[in-house]
């Protein structure tokens, strides 16, 4: 029988998965586990990969995954993480159905957990009030590993690839169009400035649930030609985007620590985001970035009209943002502390199966 070799991770995913496409375009080890979320062969293709391969820890990342990897767990005796990228209750809201339900299925799901890892503080203390026991979670921040010399564009490319007026300054926001996101903020920020900076467009990178409703209201505030919802596009097409980009946007409602802001940050490209989650342990305000309130359009435009009238500022920003995310977020500290964890979760295992 084959085993997989001591000190391999490899990434199990459905079948259709972005994370699962990009991963073999890499060359990563992946296994397709199945179709979709709720493909019923999911439970039974894991526990056959952990069996056949000799897995002895899971670690899922998201909701969904935990449920299933909770199961496999309890089945196979392997060791279980859970990274949290986001606090469900944060993200979505204490009172809202999804959060609650959410919350409860990440908590009712840990019979196999050995050890949580969190991406921020703010999540870390959210899972202290939960009643986990302090020993048993770990903070991990996103890491990003950016090879500018291998990343083209510039404010030419950008324009022409959008078909831009010469004059534009060029704010992008990338992520999933859902309501934590704040793009019905941004619509309204962009709105109170129109005619304070003629030359500012907007493009959001990204699709999600909310697409129409966005796309209604850009519709009904006269801004068809001021933002632009570009649709999906895979990192490596991103990249160029934001480093042609003249600001980078974000004014999510809550947020762990956003890869595309540490990547934003790593390619120089000043930031404008809200102080919500984990972005303030990440960037300082008015140091690396500037921060606002969330759910504010007035302080979001206000950031809009200082960035955009004042570009050595923002320029200042954006190159002190890119020292601090190559000293303090880099990928190899990120991998070191995974690896420790883990080690960690198989030592807490052990001691329980005792």
């Amino acid at each position: 029988m084959a085993h997989a070799e001591p000190g391999t991770i490899p990434l199990a995913g459905l079948e259709s998965g972005a994370i699962t496409k990009q991963a073999r375009q890499l060359g990563l080890p992946v296994h397709a586990l199945a179709n979709h979320k709720a493909d019923p062969r999911l439970l039974v293709s894991l526990i056959r990969l952990i069996r056949r391969e000799g897995y002895n820890l899971l670690d899922s990342q998201n909701i969904q995954s935990k449920f299933w990897a909770n199961l496999a767990a309890m089945l196979t005796g392997t060791s279980l993480v859970s990274t949290l990228n986001s606090w469900y209750a944060n993200e979505h809201g204490k009172t809202s159905l999804k959060g609650r339900i959410y919350t409860s299925l990440e908590l009712l799901s840990n019979q196999s957990l050995d050890l949580y890892i969190t991406v921020s503080e703010k999540d870390r203390q959210s899972l202290l009030k939960a009643g986990l026991p302090e020993k048993t979670i770990e903070l991990i921040y996103n890491a990003v590993d950016v090879n500018l010399s291998s990343i083209t564009g510039n404010s030419e490319w950008i324009r022409q690839k959008f078909n831009l007026p010469k004059e534009s300054i060029i704010c992008t926001a990338v992520g999933r169009l859902v309501p934590v996101k704040g793009y019905d903020v941004l619509v309204n920020a962009v709105r109170l400035v129109a005619s304070q900076i003629p030359q500012l467009i907007c493009l959001i990178v990204g699709e999600g649930e909310s697409k129409e409703e966005i796309s209604t209201q850009i519709r009904e505030a006269g801004l068809e030609n001021r933002i632009c919802l570009v649709g999906y596009y895979d990192r490596e097409h991103v990249m160029p985007i934001l480093k042609s980009s003249d600001i980078f946007i974000m004014p999510s409602r809550y947020e762990g620590t956003p890869i595309a802001l540490l990547e934003a940050a790593a390619l120089a490209c000043p930031i404008l985001a809200s102080a919500t989650g984990g972005i303030p342990e990440l960037v300082e305000n008015e140091k690396h970035a500037l921060l606002v309130p969330p759910g504010d359009p007035q302080a979001l435009a206000q950031g809009l009209v200082k960035l955009t009238l004042d570009r050595e500022y923002a320029r200042s920003l954006g190159q002190n943002a890119q020292q601090r995310i190559s000293q303090k977020f880099n990928l190899d500290s990120q991998v070191h502390a995974t690896w420790q964890a883990y080690k960690k979760a198989l030592e807490k295992h052990k001691l329980r199966e005792k």
